[in-house]
């Protein structure tokens, strides 16, 4: 009898159908059948204290032990999925074949099996035995290239970087023109500035002291006079 509740099958299903489907294998369907003799399995192995395959010849068998990872069930099984799973980094898709460390991996994503079966033994030291069982069985020899397929992963399209849109080139306030200067305070002007001219002339020339006060006299009385 299964150690595992109907929503605990519903989400261990759905977690191995995840990995099978990256390899185009066709969803595996729980088994009572195959639990009972997967559950008895891990149960032995338990109670033995060892570590082996059960030798039957109707389904193809995946084991993994943990100890000290707690005991939640759901975390077991799946770390037990994953370990399996992971050995798809030494699987060579160009040579298929069978290899004592791949067989997990490939029993796992066997395109031809259809249903499986799933135990768990516990004890309180958080010594865990998990069986795992398939149906039909694979890793038949001369058969790998057509059940252990390369991992189905569609190359994206990349989605083109959007291009910024040109920042605005803000339009210079317009300048009003200057209004136009009288004809005598164009003269003013011009004469004022040739006056100042003149006194920073004679300041730098060291010019006498008078010359320099006549100049700047003679400025003040220019402007007074405007």
């Amino acid at each position: 009898m299964s150690a595992l509740t109907d929503s605990q099958k519903t989400e261990i299903t759905n977690y191995i159908n995840k990995y099978r489907k990256i390899h185009q294998a066709p969803p595996l369907a729980w088994d009572d059948t195959i639990t009972n003799a997967s559950q008895e399995w891990s149960n032995n192995l338990l109670a033995t204290n060892v570590f082996q395959h059960s030798g039957n010849r109707l389904y193809g068998e995946n084991l993994a032990y943990f100890s000290g990872y707690g005991t939640n069930i759901m975390v077991l099984l799946k770390k037990s999925v994953d370990a399996w799973y992971n050995e798809v980094k030494m699987y060579d898709f160009n040579n298929p074949g069978f290899s004592p460390s791949t067989g997990h991996f490939t029993c796992l994503v066997w395109k031809s099996s259809t249903s499986y079966g799933i135990g768990i033994a516990l004890d309180a030291k958080s010594r865990a035995y998990i069986v795992m069982n398939t149906s039909p069985l694979g890793n038949y020899v001369g058969q790998f290239k057509t059940n252990v397929l390369p991992a189905l992963i569609p190359t994206p399209v990349p989605t083109p970087a959007p291009v910024p849109a040109p920042a605005p080139v803000p339009t210079p306030a317009p300048v009003p023109a200057p209004t136009p200067l009288p004809d005598n305070v164009k003269y003013n002007k011009t004469y004022i500035i040739n006056m100042l001219y003149n006194i920073i002339t004679s300041i730098q020339q060291n010019q006498p002291r008078n010359v320099v006060i006549t100049a700047i006299y003679n400025l003040i009385l220019f402007i007074n006079g405007l």
